[in-house]
């Protein structure tokens, strides 16, 4: 009897597992719903620019973690950051993603762009493998600048005094031709292309095109460019959009005959042929890429020319997937259709000279000396200064030559006057302005700036930064170094 009622008892109790499993899956269901979504996991970063610029506001800032791991595919993303006006770079960020979307055999990596509206200015090149165990702490993306196309800058005023980025053009005298017709492309993160041609000549034509970086020489008040195949080239800053050609010691020309370059403020980049180039390629997905090394830019490497010689040895010498490899070309750099958006400038191989195992592109970063180094304002008495349109950056230069001298500007009125350092004291002596009425808010900031000269009265110099001080320590103003060598 007791058999029989146990029996009966399972019987009932296996006719009611269903009902059991599914209040089981149920309680499960709202116990999950009461403990939220699964706790995420943060990639936490920083993004360095490869070229020494300040950055305009007005930026988009995007950092993506992506699957790479199918060769030929596109990379899909698994998790992304956005900041708007991320400031001045380093740029510290964090991306928070599901531990649960990894996938066991999948690839990770970093990619990062900054972007004007939708306009890419600047791009990771090179592969950055992220959420890997046994990668220490955060992570560091490096970005380069890209070839920019053609009208995609609007100009900004430079405390060197020039409206870049701009094409500035003229036909300069010549002692055994016509005349050397000159095409030079200045952009404000310190790169320029050029294309010189000698004009009937009795040998034939001759042109020189080459890429390099320009520096400020205030001092001079000058740009100094520094290219592959000639150096220096020294160029007297005349007005926004005129610059007037010096000799080769950096002194002046004393001649009626025309010497200026000049532009209407727009950017009209010529293509750059038949140069010899050097930088750093890498190649993922079928996709190449070539950082030129004396500016810093980014190019894709159109297919075609000499291309398949360069593929092939950058394939067999290269560290690893996706590894950045210096290499050695002679090419251009020229407009080419875009995978998407408008034309784009491309590295055109011409023809392939060698490979560089073992060695980059990497040069000393320049340090700022207090004299003769434009000051970039940053803020004054706490508060941030940018430049407005039209008007020249707000910056401090002191003079050691003639005598300790300043001057300085927010970008209305200037002012001039002396100053006096021992060790790490300075000050700043009674200025004389010119009279200018500013419209504000430029006229409060130009009070400011006065007030923080009047006080000043030690100076912290570290790197590229300048701090100048009051007596109980306190910033009253910061600044930084910009447009050096």
């Amino acid at each position: 009897m007791q058999s029989k009622q146990r029996k009966t008892r399972i019987g009932r109790n296996s006719a009611l597992r269903p009902v059991f499993r599914r209040v089981a899956s149920l309680l499960a269901t709202v116990a999950a719903l009461l403990a939220g979504p699964a706790a995420a996991e943060t990639l936490n970063g920083r993004a360095v620019i490869a070229t020494r610029m300040a950055l305009p506001p007005g930026l988009t800032f995007e950092a993506i973690i992506e699957d790479i791991s199918r060769a030929g595919a596109p990379a899909e993303a698994l998790a992304r950051i956005t900041i708007e006006n991320p400031g001045q770079p380093p740029i510290d960020f964090a991306i928070e993603y599901d531990p649960a979307d990894l996938q066991p055999q999948a690839i990770y990596a970093l990619r990062a762009t900054i972007r004007r509206s939708d306009m890419l200015l600047f791009t990771t090149d090179t592969i950055t493998p992220v959420l890997n165990s046994n990668a220490p702490g955060p992570v560091e993306v490096r970005l380069v600048p890209v070839g920019r196309p053609t009208g995609a800058d609007v100009p900004l005023v430079g405390a060197h005094g020039l409206a870049l980025p701009a094409t500035f053009t003229g036909v300069l005298p010549c002692a055994d031709c016509e005349g050397i017709r000159h095409h030079l492309d200045l952009w404000p993160d310190q790169a320029y292309h050029m294309r010189r041609e000698w004009l009937g000549r009795a040998e034939g034509p001759l042109r020189r095109d080459e890429v390099g970086r320009w520096y400020a020489d205030p001092a001079r008040g000058a740009i100094v460019l520094h290219g592959a195949s000639e150096m220096p080239l020294f160029w007297k800053v005349k007005g926004p959009d005129s610059l007037r050609q010096m000799d080769m010691a950096g002194n002046p020309i004393a001649s009626d005959l025309p010497y200026e370059l000049t532009s209407d403020g727009t950017l009209s980049p010529t293509d750059i042929e038949g140069t010899f180039l050097l930088g750093m390629m890498t190649y993922l997905a079928d996709a190449a890429m070539f950082q030129e090394c004396l500016t810093g830019r980014a190019y894709p490497i159109a297919g075609e020319g000499d291309y398949l010689a360069l593929e092939r040895a950058y394939l067999d010498t290269r560290a690893g997937p996706g590894a950045p490899l210096l290499v050695h070309v002679e090419g251009g750099l020229v407009q080419r259709p875009a995978m998407e958006g408008p034309d784009r400038t491309h590295l055109v191989v011409d023809r392939f000279i060698k490979t560089v195992p073992g060695e980059t592109c990497a040069g000393d970063a320049p340090t700022a000396s207090l004299t003769n180094t434009y000051w970039r304002i940053d803020s004054l008495m706490g508060q941030p200064v940018t430049a407005m349109d039209n008007r020249r950056e707000p910056h401090l230069v002191l003079v050691d030559a003639d005598g300790p001298r300043f001057r300085a500007t927010v970008g209305c009125n200037q002012l001039i006057g002396g100053y006096e350092r021992d060790g790490d004291r300075l000050g700043f002596g009674a200025a004389a302005s010119t009279m200018m009425a500013c419209p504000p808010p430029l006229d409060g900031i130009e009070r400011q700036l006065g007030e923080a000269l009047s006080l000043t009265r030690r100076m912290l110099l570290e790197g590229n930064r300048l701090d100048l001080l009051g007596d109980d320590g306190a910033a009253l103003a910061r600044l930084e170094a910009v447009y050096l060598r």
